[in-house]
């Protein structure tokens, strides 16, 4: 860049970018699979009267909660299947399938667990929120932090279970879900969006740095002025 042209360049730098909106899972997104947990979370978990894992076909109830980020369930009977799912998603051993797209349905009273990549890019992401719709519960965790839990009676509803993550660091991140089911019938709805972090805006200098790089640019155009006659 020449001499002449760099105060105009600090000028521009300080117009910082927009964030750019963006879907990052959905039901078309391909992650990691377990179907083999089975029913050995079933009556685990007591929390609100009922229990997070209700018996087979409703038979210990068909409980609504609402689980905080505070209330992790226990997963140790499920240790064999779900191996190191939380803390090593990259190889988490157990029972997993290699990356694939992850069916709407699965057996009913059975649970399941997913695994997917969530890209942070160079810059991060915020904004992030999902929205989920399942039959019966859903648990989800970010890089193994339990985030919180949902179980209802009925089909699936389309945004019946939200979260507002909000920043998601750079680089590489999972997001982990188990989806649980009590009933005759199952289902599963995703939809994760948020922002490209822009990236930060150059500090712009004191102005007294612009005028001296100003004054260097003229003092350069003279010398090249009288140098040429």
């Amino acid at each position: 860049m020449k001499l002449k042209f760099v105060a105009v360049a600090i000028a521009a730098a300080v117009v910082s970018t927009a964030a750019q909106a963006a879907t990052l899972i959905n039901n078309s997104t391909y992650g990691l699979y377990n179907n083999s947990i089975g029913t050995v979370l079933d009556g685990t978990n007591p929390y609100g009267g009922s229990t997070m894992f209700p018996l087979a076909n409703g038979a210990s109830g068909d409980p609504y909660l609402n689980i905080p980020s505070s209330a992790a369930p226990d997963l140790s009977k499920a240790a064999t299947a779900l191996g190191s799912w939380l803390t090593n998603p990259t190889a988490p051993g157990g029972t997993w399938s290699g990356l694939r797209y992850i069916p709407s349905g699965w057996v009913p009273n059975t649970e399941t667990a997913i695994i997917y990549r969530l890209e942070g890019g160079a810059t991060g992401l915020t904004n992030v929120f999902a929205s989920f719709g399942v039959d019966n519960g859903i648990f989800a965790w970010l890089n193994g932090r339990f985030l919180g839990g949902h179980t209802a009676f009925g089909g699936v509803v389309p945004g019946e279970f939200t979260l507002s993550i909000g920043d998601v660091s750079a680089g590489t991140n999972y997001l982990q879900i188990l989806l649980e089911d009590h009933g005759g019938g199952t289902g599963y709805y995703v939809n994760v969006t948020g922002d490209v972090a822009p990236a930060p805006s150059p500090v712009p200098l004191p102005a007294s740095g612009a005028l001296m790089l100003a004054g260097l640019g003229a003092l350069a155009a003279r010398r090249r002025k009288k140098a040429k006659q």
